[in-house]
């Protein structure tokens, strides 16, 4: 619910520059191999692929273009968009006859290798541990790798792989996200960027939680957790809302709205001082904590991806004049 600076990403590649670029001239090559003996696997058996004449072409400017597509920032994944919309626009690429098309460069790019193996340490380098779109949860999903059960990030893709195929190991296109909202999502899209260079993206959350004053009122005056009303304020144009029931979701984490309103009624000024000064004694270096653990998750808006729950508590607890 909030972007990241797009530098970060810069910074990983320069430092892990040989792991990654390896990686890349792995997929590449296997590309080429795609390009040179264009099959499929049926059946454990290899079935010749006859290429149209618009695969061939889309094909041949992606190897053509190999590194910049999959290092490309936003900006100029768009510019690849449409340089290769002109190629095989997303209704043809969405056709049946395409299906095998689509599904075999994706496998030849390695997406699936990656996402269980690359992705899990590049997303831990970002930084981002809870899903960008709702919040509400880890970017995790359970898979089988080498016959065991491993926890591994769940990745989104900006632009659809079944839409853009090409863009389907690009970097700037994958978006760390939770089961539910990415299965809700499908190939959709929002008009949400994790990645900026724009300060104001990623200086604060266009997104915004509350408790209905109202309801809050009544609250306090009869104690009925079924009382509290959240409300999800979002930009115009977002599509957050019917995307991923948004609302639907903290609906049902009123338990955590409710304790902060407890919390705020309890704990005065003068009380959290003098917590202050008495943490400040035993431990000099944790008195700036104070808040985080009052409220019970992370209090910097620029943290928000590292607990489920942060976006909505810091929200609340700032409204409730905890933070």
């Amino acid at each position: 619910m909030i972007s990241i600076n797009s530098k970060i990403l810069d910074d990983i590649y320069i430092n892990d520059k040989f792991n990654i670029d390896k990686t890349i001239a792995a997929s590449k090559a296997e590309l080429l191999r795609f390009i040179n003996n264009p099959s499929r696997i049926v059946s454990k058996k290899p079935v010749v692929m006859a290429l149209e004449p618009d695969q061939s072409a889309y094909v041949q400017e992606l190897y053509d273009n190999f590194e910049d597509v999959v290092l490309a920032n936003v900006a100029e994944i768009n510019a690849f968009k449409n340089f290769f919309d002109n190629i095989i626009n997303v209704s043809t690429m969405k056709t049946t006859q395409y299906k095998n098309f689509r599904n075999e460069l994706i496998k030849r790019l390695g997406y699936k290798e990656l996402r269980d193996n690359f992705y899990p340490r590049y997303f831990e380098k970002i930084g981002i541990k809870t899903c960008v779109y709702c919040s509400s949860q880890y970017a995790l999903t359970v898979r089988k790798v080498n016959n065991q059960k491993c926890a591994k990030f769940q990745v989104d893709h900006y632009y659809s792989k079944s839409d853009y195929p090409c863009f389907s190991i690009s970097f700037y296109n994958l978006y760390p996200v939770c089961g539910p909202c990415n299965n809700s999502k499908s190939v959709s899209t929002t008009n949400f960027n994790l990645y900026s260079d724009d300060f104001n993206d990623y200086k604060s959350s266009k997104f915004k939680f509350e408790l209905d004053k109202n309801s809050l009122l009544k609250y306090r005056v009869n104690g009925i957790n079924s009382e509290l009303k959240v409300i999800f304020n979002e930009p115009a144009g977002s599509n957050f809302k019917s995307l991923f029931a948004i609302e639907g979701i903290y609906e049902t984490q009123k338990d955590i709205a409710e304790e902060l309103v407890l919390k705020s009624m309890i704990y005065n000024k003068s009380y959290t001082n003098s917590l202050k000064n008495a943490l400040k004694k035993l431990y000099k270096d944790k008195a700036p904590m104070l808040e985080q653990l009052l409220v019970g998750n992370y209090i910097e808006e620029s943290d928000i991806h590292k607990r489920p729950m942060a976006k909505f508590t810091q929200d609340i607890a700032k409204q409730l004049k905890l933070l």
